[in-house]
């Protein structure tokens, strides 16, 4: 990690804040490797081409996620052409639904249905979206957005994807797909604000296309676009640190301090 710091604001405090974002970033992927675990160990059982019924087996993987984690809107999984036996694509994919978990029992969910065949006039071409084809192209961990959500268009998401990865022939790396999870950025912003806000001053999180993701400020409001990515030793910031998930780099996230 690299910083640029003024006097105005202690190294240690940026360094704590973007630890605490670390992990309010660490908790949404820690559930998104136990789905892409949960696949990648039948994988390896079964050491072949998974049919849509292979794939919604995994429901109880998702719905445990959306159990656990309160910010996650919705969440599942979105397969690869190659890892599908029967279909070219596959989406499954699950809302929270109406009713909460509690002591009691677990929540309700709702299926998101979507046509995802190529060359449909109404296809919904996952392989366009950046959380798919960096997650998987790059095979890292991405967050995309914020962005207006597809099912809920006044619902402010960022989607977080995790690729699903097995040995393929000969060992090398195989792609299955991507575990992922749109997460509601009005709930997360509560587990990103107190880092910030402990910032004595103006500070902005801003991702790698100038959106800002959220703010300890009125100046700057989440979703807008700022005219450039902060960089270290430009004139109006005192401080630029790029803010790491879980120790990778996962979406190009930049904290920013005014002077």
């Amino acid at each position: 990690m690299t910083a640029w710091v003024s006097q105005s604001v202690a190294a240690a405090d940026v360094a704590a804040c973007v630890a605490d974002l670390d992990v309010a970033i660490g908790k949404v992927f820690g559930g998104l490797r136990s789905m892409a675990m949960a696949m990648e160990n039948a994988w390896a059982d079964g050491s072949g081409p998974m049919t849509p019924d292979d794939v919604t087996a995994f429901q109880g993987d998702i719905f445990a996620q959306l159990d656990a984690h309160r910010v996650v809107d919705s969440a599942g999984y979105v397969m690869c052409e190659h890892a599908l036996s029967g279909v070219r694509r596959h989406l499954e994919w699950w809302n929270r639904g109406a009713a909460a978990p509690s002591a009691t029992g677990p929540g309700t969910y709702e299926p998101l249905i979507l046509n995802v065949e190529p060359g449909t006039a109404d296809c919904y071409d996952y392989y366009a979206k950046e959380w798919f084809h960096v997650a998987t192209g790059e095979q890292r961990r991405c967050i995309a957005g914020p962005l207006i959500d597809l099912a809920c268009a006044d619902v402010c998401v960022m989607t977080f994807s995790d690729p699903v990865v097995v040995a393929g022939p000969g060992g090398a790396p195989l792609v299955l797909g991507v575990a992922a999870a749109d997460v509601a950025l009005s709930r997360f912003e509560s587990m990103l604000l107190p880092p910030l806000r402990r910032i004595a001053a103006p500070a902005v999180l801003v991702n790698s296309q100038r959106r800002v993701i959220t703010s300890n400020d009125a100046t700057w409001i989440s979703g807008e676009k700022l005219p450039a990515v902060p960089a270290p030793g430009d004139a109006d910031w005192q401080a630029v640190v790029p803010v790491t998930g879980d120790g990778l780099d996962v979406g190009g996230w930049t904290l920013a301090i005014r002077r």
